[in-house]
């Protein structure tokens, strides 16, 4: 019996998702939770395994096309012996096709995206579907239409399509700097007291194979932890629609990592429960996860506070962009010595520079600045952590 398979809801407030990349092909037969494709969607990468065993019949998309959340990707033929009743599919209303960052654009232009005629591939409806429609209902053109293309003879030109994971990171990013009005604070902090802790504890671990590897990561993970719970106002979501705060009594600390596919944001839960060695076991665990492209949905989804790690590289200042609906993002530079001044005598420090993005409409300049110098306490003397303890 041939059964027609659907792109399930996947949560999230996801309403479609593009075909990546099929893992069979028509006529194999397969087993139940074989994985069948790859999709993604405005969170992460999606593997969806098949309900159940039998042979492939028809797939309905091919890669690189969008589908609607409840429409059937691909057909199946059933082994009887393992067949069983499925419930039928809901009818569900035709859905017009395209990306959530097209449909965001539309929004923002008044325009019902049903109105307008797509040009894409099976009808579906581009950005520059939308700027037309809305060039055609207005006086003056809107921005944001293509130039046209300038050929230049005198030189070779590679010309490459944005990978899926780098459409949803500037989709995303996009969105951030376009309704959020950012504002950036930078300061430079003593980190004296946190490496002459940090080399201590080094050495304490390697000579207990049972410990994790410690990290200056994990330990900035912690101090940033204990300075969210003395400036609340900073662990939040905004509510754009609502305009309303929803600030969060536990931290959920999502941690930028530069994985080869593109930037991706595991996250951290609980974050200000956990010990530092808790920490250093799961950052480890998660960025290799993510690295190898393995991390769940549900690994990257949920956090209240974002920090971006620029020390392994390098660079000295950053503007890092908020992660929506998160009101503020840290980024950690290089730890390394500088020439200070000190009781009047010039001498050699270790300081570490951070820079502190955060939604304007929540918090202020003054706020920025009482983070960072309570954080500024921490790494001064990480000591301090102990005293509140007692």
């Amino acid at each position: 019996m041939a059964v027609k398979f659907c792109l399930p809801d996947i949560g999230e407030g996801v309403t479609e998702a593009e075909i990546i990349r099929w893992l069979v092909k028509e006529g194999e037969k397969i087993e139940e939770n074989q994985p069948v494709l790859e999709v993604q969607t405005d969170k992460a990468v999606v593997e969806l395994p098949a309900p159940a065993g039998g042979k492939i019949m028809r797939l309905k998309w091919t890669e690189g096309q969008v589908v609607p959340v409840g429409e059937v990707l691909y057909e199946l033929e059933e082994d009887e012996t393992v067949a069983r009743p499925v419930a039928p599919q809901k009818k569900k209303k035709k859905r017009v096709l395209a990306t959530p960052s097209t449909r965001r654009l539309a929004r923002e232009h008044g325009v019902d995206i049903n109105e307008i005629k797509g040009t894409g591939e099976h009808g579906r409806v581009t950005k520059e579907d939308v700027l037309r429609h809305v060039n055609r209902n207005k006086e003056r053109p809107v921005s944001g239409i293509l130039p046209p293309k300038v050929e230049v003879p005198t030189q070779e030109v590679v010309e490459e399509d944005l990978s899926p994971t780098r459409r949803v990171i500037g989709d995303r990013l996009l969105y951030s700097v376009t309704r959020k009005p950012h504002a950036t604070h930078f300061d430079e902090l003593s980190a004296d007291g946190l490496v002459r802790w940090y080399e201590q504890q080094k050495q304490a671990s390697a000579n207990d194979p049972s410990l994790p590897k410690l990290t200056y990561m994990a330990v900035l993970a912690k101090l940033v932890a204990v300075t969210l719970k003395h400036h609340p106002r900073f662990n939040a979501h905004y509510d754009e629609e609502n305009q309303r705060i929803r600030q969060f009594s536990s931290i959920s600390l999502g941690m930028a990592v530069d994985a080869p596919g593109g930037l991706v944001v595991p996250v951290i839960q609980q974050a200000e429960q956990k010990s530092i060695d808790q920490l250093a076991e799961e950052i480890g665990r998660l960025t290799q996860l993510a690295r190898e492209g393995k991390l769940s949905l549900d690994q990257m989804k949920g956090s209240t506070f974002t920090i971006s790690n620029a020390g392994a590289l390098g660079g000295e200042w950053a503007t890092p962009i908020i992660q929506p609906p998160e009101v503020a993002i840290l980024a950690l530079h290089r730890i390394g010595e500088k020439p200070v001044v000190e009781h009047n005598q010039l001498t050699v420090g270790w300081r570490m520079n951070v820079s502190l993005s955060f939604d304007h409409r929540v918090l202020d300049g003054a706020d920025a600045i009482r983070f960072t110098q309570t954080l500024g306490e921490y790494t001064r003397d990480p000591g301090k952590l102990l005293r509140e303890l007692i």
